[in-house]
């Protein structure tokens, strides 16, 4: 064989070697951010942009089966003027570790003329630290979120026309709207058949010109498997549920 074509050959399986051990690794790295971030977490504290204080924040956030959904509202007074946000969607491996697609990226800020901002199809990489029940998320922007965890991620899921509804380790997580109005939610929750009485940490819902923040409060709701209903009439379709 040529000398000149053995060396290029001898060359290209080195690389062809190395490319694979990179990719083993990075695969490697993935899965075990998938599976470090499966679960129900609350959130201890944001620091966007990596840069500033970390801001108190109240909010969940749900890995499972790789769907998303988050909702959480800013500490602060006056409470009816804290900024909202909430996101839903896929979740699968990512260069950092993970990757999501938020369908429903919703950001609300009371007082604004025009307080809901509401974008589609939003991409994050995130790369993913954790020490036993504690999470740390690093967006590629920089932003560093912290959490605990509340749970395995137990339950189910059911995907709404506009969103998301979650039932996971006693809580509840809905993520629902879009540019033409938003509600968003968590807390706890008891069930007795298809009645539920849910115990509100945290709620958010907008229009393009309204926004109201409440929180610690109940509501009653009802859930057949087939529409979410509150006690005020709004009703959510399911779209498919993931049980």
């Amino acid at each position: 064989m040529n000398t000149s074509i053995a060396r290029k050959l001898s060359l290209g399986c080195t690389a062809l070697a190395a490319w694979l051990v990179v990719g083993l690794a990075h695969a490697a790295d993935s899965a075990k951010a998938l599976a470090d971030a499966e679960g129900l977490w609350a959130y201890r504290t944001l620091q966007g942009g990596g840069k500033g204080e970390h801001r108190p924040i109240t909010g969940v956030i749900l890995f499972k089966d790789g769907v998303f959904a988050q909702q959480s509202i800013f500490d602060g007074e006056p409470f009816a003027g804290q900024v909202a946000m909430a996101h839903a969607g896929p979740y699968g491996a990512g260069p950092k570790g993970i990757h999501m697609i938020a369908e429903q990226t919703i950001s609300i800020s009371p007082g604004k003329d025009e307080p809901l901002n509401f974008r589609r199809s939003t991409q994050h990489d995130i790369a993913v630290q954790r020490a036993g029940d504690d999470l740390t998320i690093v967006f590629d922007t920089g932003t560093v979120q912290t959490f605990e965890r509340l749970g395995p991620g137990e339950g189910t899921l059911h995907a709404l026309d506009k969103g998301l509804l979650a039932f996971v380790d006693g809580y509840f997580v809905l993520v629902h709207g879009d540019e033409q109005g938003v509600v968003s939610g968590f807390g706890k929750y008891r069930r007795s058949g298809s009645n539920y009485e849910l115990e509100v940490i945290r709620w958010s819902e907008a229009t393009p010109s309204t926004a109201k923040n409440r929180r610690d409060f109940k509501l009653e709701a009802t859930f057949d498997g087939t529409t979410f209903a509150l006690a005020d009439g709004r009703k959510f379709p399911v779209a498919r549920s993931n049980k």
